[in-house]
């Protein structure tokens, strides 16, 4: 029969194995990042409202949260308490309410309103490593400018990988809702080198979740740039 005799070395290499395994799982399962992670004090943009607007596109912020609750369907009428705010505005979550709605203030500013939680968009730190996330079409949308209408927009495939430059707010675009639009610098694929931009729910973080929300997570095998229902 074959002894081990445990010598200090041996010991020392047992220690550092054991330190290093809860380190090695959570490699492979990395944490969601504040910034993508919906809960009081997380910074976000609102998109474009979905009711008809005369004065052009708007945030989808309104004083009440019935007002907020209430819109949906074919009948979409302008709430009366619309808080008047660009498209793309920063705000900061104040609290997070039943049925998906969210109370959020204005960066900078001295208001405060409600919003739908898939109305908020994360706001991408600059230097963020990203993937093209364009489900089973196998592609995106790559806008060579900010104003670049859909019309003109050329095909990032799926997977490619990028870095996340800054956030922007594209023109009223008849034939697209997405206004906001995050600017990357292309490091994999036909487009490797070139800077664009694309909308944001189209991009996703290289570490997909054990459990994908979405047919297009487990396309891309990433983590779609998009707030869950708590922030998960």
């Amino acid at each position: 029969m074959v002894r081990f005799t445990w010598s200090p070395f041996s010991c020392a290499v047992a220690v550092a194995l054991a330190a290093a395994w809860p380190l090695c799982t959570t490699a492979q399962q990395p944490a969601i990042p504040a910034w993508l992670t919906l809960r009081p004090g997380t910074v976000a943009r609102v998109d474009v409202a979905p009711w008809p607007s005369d004065d052009g596109p708007e945030a989808a912020v309104a004083a009440s949260a019935r007002s907020i609750e209430h819109y949906g369907g074919d009948e979409l009428v302008r709430p009366d308490d619309v808080v008047h705010e660009p498209v793309g505005v920063r705000v900061v979550v104040v609290r997070l309410l039943a049925r998906r709605i969210a109370l959020v203030r204005g960066v900078g500013g001295h208001w405060t309103a409600y919003t739908r939680i898939e109305r908020l968009i994360p706001e991408i730190p600059a230097g963020t490593p990203l993937l093209v996330a364009g489900g089973f079409e196998g592609f995106a949308d790559f806008f060579p400018s900010l104003d670049t209408p859909s019309s003109g927009a050329g095909r990032i495939e799926t997977g490619a990988r990028l870095v996340g430059l800054k956030l922007g707010i594209a023109p009223l675009d008849q034939q697209s809702s997405a206004l906001v639009r995050v600017k990357v610098l292309v490091r994999s694929g036909s487009r490797s080198g070139q800077v664009g931009w694309l909308q944001v729910g189209y991009t996703g973080l290289p570490h997909p979740p054990r459990q994908p929300a979405s047919n297009a997570e487990r396309v891309c095998r990433c983590r779609i740039v998009q707030f869950g229902d708590s922030g998960e």
